[in-house]
């Protein structure tokens, strides 16, 4: 199986490449966060120092940066991901599969760790070009490894739910709220944070990082946090299949 995944990555990832490149919008969506990141460096300091008098930003920019990076981010390359899948899925190039050498199943696995990867990479870039926060790099990346998990969720589900490339489009909007949530259950009292976080997973990895940010690392988080979205992961990628051969 390794072999054939590494066979996927040669074969697969240049194509890969060459579609985003093709599409500016999915190219934009890779560029504008590490810029924005940099933006961050500047903009947030000067908006808490333009609101200073009224409220105190700083103590909440983990939970920015938590927002932005660790929340949004996964997302908006599941989305991307997603969008991939249904363009091939419309081309028959998903179920041309089932007469190549490459399965599914390897297709998926390639397709999907890359994506996951990509997301770690991004967030462990992103945090220290804005510069806002203070975490250890096995906290960052232990953050950023769990928030990877949404990238499949949002990608798998995509590809099932979504009739055409305008509907996934249209769909980010939706699934950006999705992310929204957990920002929320910050401020709501503690049993409503856990109840919140069935709906809304990406809550552990986001309360790893502000925690972290607040020098207070709750490691607690890493068991739910693989535990709730790998449920999900494994019935969509059941969904996935026998929709791929109906």
């Amino acid at each position: 199986m390794t072999s054939q995944l590494g066979r996927a990555l040669r074969v697969l990832a240049p194509n890969d490449l060459r579609l985003i490149w093709r599409d500016g919008f999915l190219l934009l969506m890779i560029l504008v966060l590490p810029l924005t990141c940099l933006a961050f460096r500047w903009l947030v300091p000067y908006l808490t120092g333009v609101v200073a008098p009224w409220v105190e930003l700083e103590p909440y920019y983990g939970l920015i940066l938590a927002g932005f990076l660790v929340g949004q981010q996964p997302i908006m390359l599941g989305a991307l991901v997603g969008i991939l899948f249904i363009e091939e899925r419309d081309e028959g190039t998903l179920l041309a599969l089932q007469a190549s050498p490459l399965s599914l199943r390897n297709f998926l696995g390639y397709r999907l760790l890359a994506a996951m990867g990509l997301s770690v990479g991004l967030t462990s870039i992103g945090v220290p070009l804005a510069g806002l926060v203070s975490v250890s790099f096995l906290e960052l990346l232990a953050a950023a490894a769990l928030a990877s998990l949404a990238v499949p969720v949002v990608a798998l589900a995509y590809a099932i739910y979504l009739k055409n490339k305008l509907q996934a489009v249209t769909a980010i909007k939706l699934v950006q709220n999705w992310a929204i949530l957990p920002a929320l259950l910050y401020f709501v009292p503690t049993p409503w944070q856990w109840i919140g976080s069935v709906p809304g997973p990406l809550y552990y990895p986001m309360r790893l990082f502000w925690s972290a940010a607040d020098g207070r690392a709750e490691w607690g988080l890493i068991l739910p946090g693989l535990v709730v979205p790998g449920i999900a992961i494994l019935w969509l990628l059941r969904r996935f299949q026998r929709t791929v051969y109906a």
